[in-house]
């Protein structure tokens, strides 16, 4: 019996430490202000171009010609 009143007393610290921490950080928490606009004159920035890189081209290399047909075997017929 002895061992469980243990436990939960530990238990009970505990939660009682616990809340006190939650209570202190309320009260140490900043309080949040509007942020106040202010007008900034806008500067140039450098920037740096890059040389245009190849890159995968959106259609495909090889065209069908015009006069061919697909069957649905895959075999070209005329």
């Amino acid at each position: 019996m002895s061992r469980n009143v243990t436990i939960v007393v530990i238990i009970l610290i505990l939660v009682v430490l616990a809340g006190y921490l939650v209570w202190i950080r309320s009260r140490l928490a900043p309080v949040y202000q509007e942020p106040t606009v202010q007008k900034e004159v806008p500067t140039v920035m450098p920037t740096i171009t890059l040389a245009p890189t190849a890159s995968p081209s959106a259609t495909p290399s090889a065209t069908p010609k015009a006069g061919s047909k697909v069957t649905s075997s895959g075999a070209m017929a005329k």
